[in-house]
C-alpha cells in the first residue's frame, strides 16, 4: 500500500493520463513518415492537394480536441489559441461529444459541513484547482441543510420554509421545489438524480435534463418518502414503512440501479425504489458493531451491489449483499480488512491515531477519512490512500464529493484576443 505522503496532492483516484498521448499519436499519424514519402508527394500534385494539414482538417481537429484531458483548465486554455478553436470548443454539440468521450466526470472537490458552505478543491495544482469562491452559495443560513451531490447537481432543504433546492454549482442556477403538502413527520433527507433517458447520455452537466427528487421524513414509528419528477412538475404518492430509527442526516444516499439507500441511526438501511415507488428497511449485518455515526458507511461495490463498511479502532470491515445457495439475499462478511495504521507516522502518540468516516464517493467507491493529521481518501479496490488536506488538529466535517465536467469557455465575437476563464482568481 502506498504512503499517503508520497502521493501527489490532488490526484484523481482513477486518473486518465492518456489523452495527450492519443492526440499526439493521431497528429503524428497524419504527417509523412520520412523525406522519401514527402518527395513522392511533391512529385504528384494531386496528392499534395488532397493532403490537408492536420489542423486545417475540421473533423480531425475536433477529434484531437476531444482527447484533451477532462480537467478544468483544458478547454478554457485551448480556447485562447484562436477564434476557430474557441468556436469549436464552445459549441454545445462538441461539448456533448466531449462528455461522451470521457464518460466519467472528474472529481473537482468536496462541499463540507452540514450547510455545504465550505468547498474543498481536490485538484490542488494550478491551473486545475478551482477556488472555493467559485462555488459560493447564496447568503448562508443555518436553516438550509446540504444533502449531497449527484450527476453534477446538489440538493439542499429548508425545513422551516418546507422547500428543496436543486442547485447547479457551476452555473449557480436553481430549481426550487415546495414540499408536498401531505408529507408527514420531519423531513430528514433528500436525494436528487438525473432522469435523462436519452441513449448515450453522460451524467455530469445535467441541470437542463429532467430530474427526480426524493424526500424522506420520519415520524414516531414510521418513515415516509415521496418522489418528485420535474417532467410533470408534480409529487407522486407518499409511501411509508415502519421503523423507529431516524435517517442519519450526515450520510448522503447511495444510488444503485433504480434504488436509493439511506443509513439509519441504528445501522439499518432505508431503501426507496424510484421505479416501483416502494419503501422498505434492510437490517444491518448481525455481526456489525457500530460505535457511532462516524463508524459506518453504505457502499456501492464495483459490481453494483450494496456494501457496508464498519470502522473499529484502526481497521475497517466490509460486508456485501449477496444471494446465498437458497436464493435468499443476505449480508456476507468479506475477507478484506482495511488497516489504517499506515496513515499515521510511527512516532505519533497512539492516542491521536484515530480515524472517522466523513464521506463517500459512490462513483469511485472511495471513503473519506478524517484524522488528526488531515483528511484522506481510501479507494477500496486498490486499497490506496490519497491526501485531501493536512492539519494538526481534529476536524470532523462531512465531505460531499462533487464531480462534473468544467467546460467553461469565454467566447469573443471580435476574434483574435479572447481569453479563458480564470480558475485561480
Amino acid at each position: 500500500m502506498m504512503d499517503p505522503t508520497e502521493i501527489a496532492h490532488g490526484a484523481d483516484p482513477i486518473p486518465s493520463n492518456t489523452a495527450f498521448v492519443d492526440a499526439k499519436r493521431m497528429l503524428c499519424s497524419t504527417m509523412p513518415a520520412d523525406p522519401i514519402s514527402k518527395a513522392r508527394d511533391d512529385d504528384n500534385p494531386s496528392l499534395c492537394l488532397a493532403a490537408t494539414p492536420p489542423l486545417d482538417d475540421e473533423n480531425l481537429l475536433q477529434e484531437i480536441l476531444l482527447r484533451l484531458p477532462a480537467l478544468p483548465s483544458s478547454l478554457p486554455r485551448a480556447s485562447v489559441v484562436c477564434q476557430r478553436w474557441r468556436t469549436i470548443l464552445s459549441d454545445p454539440g462538441f461539448l456533448t461529444r466531449f462528455r461522451k468521450h470521457h464518460r466519467k466526470p472528474p472529481l473537482l472537490g468536496f462541499f463540507a459541513g452540514i450547510t455545504g458552505s465550505h468547498f474543498v478543491p481536490f485538484l490542488d495544482t494550478k491551473p486545475d484547482r478551482i477556488p472555493a469562491e467559485r462555488f459560493a452559495l447564496w447568503p448562508r443560513h443555518w436553516d438550509w441543510y446540504f444533502m449531497g451531490c449527484r450527476h453534477g447537481l446538489a440538493v439542499l432543504i429548508n425545513r422551516s420554509k418546507r422547500e428543496a433546492i436543486v442547485w447547479d454549482p457551476l452555473s449557480a442556477r436553481q430549481h426550487r421545489v415546495t414540499f408536498p403538502p401531505g408529507l408527514q413527520g420531519k423531513v430528514r433527507h433528500a436525494a436528487v438524480l438525473c432522469a435523462d433517458a436519452e441513449d448515450g447520455h453522460v451524467h455530469g452537466d445535467c441541470f437542463s435534463s429532467p430530474f427526480k427528487l426524493v424526500l424522506a421524513s420520519v415520524g414516531e414509528i414510521q418513515t415516509f418518502a415521496c418522489l418528485y419528477e420535474s417532467t410533470s412538475g408534480v409529487w407522486r404518492n407518499i409511501v411509508s414503512t415502519v421503523t423507529t430509527d431516524e435517517i442519519l442526516r450526515i450520510r448522503p444516499s447511495i444510488l444503485i440501479g433504480n434504488a436509493l439507500f439511506w443509513l439509519l441511526r441504528g445501522g439499518g438501511v432505508l431503501v426507496f425504489d424510484t421505479e416501483r415507488q416502494s419503501l422498505g428497511v434492510i437490517e444491518k449485518p448481525v455481526d456489525a458493531h457500530i460505535n457511532d455515526c462516524f463508524s459506518c458507511q453504505l457502499l456501492r461495490t464495483d459490481d453494483s451491489a450494496l456494501g457496508f463498511a464498519v470502522l473499529s479502532e484502526l481497521s475497517i470491515q466490509l460486508w456485501k449483499r449477496k444471494l446465498n445457495c437458497d436464493g435468499v439475499v443476505e449480508w456476507v462478511l468479506l475477507q478484506k480488512i482495511v488497516q489504517l495504521e499506515e496513515l499515521f507516522p510511527l512516532e505519533m502518540y497512539s492516542g491521536l491515531k484515530v480515524a472517522k468516516m466523513v464521506g463517500y464517493d459512490e462513483d469511485s467507491n472511495v471513503i473519506v477519512l478524517a484524522t488528526y493529521i488531515g483528511d484522506f481518501m481510501l479507494q477500496l479496490e486498490s486499497m490506496q490512500f490519497r491526501t485531501i488536506s493536512k492539519r494538526n488538529c481534529w476536524s470532523i466535517k462531512i465531505h460531499y464529493p462533487y464531480r462534473n465536467f468544467y467546460t467553461a469557455v469565454r467566447g469573443n465575437a471580435g476574434g483574435g484576443g479572447g481569453g479563458a476563464v480564470n480558475l485561480n482568481t
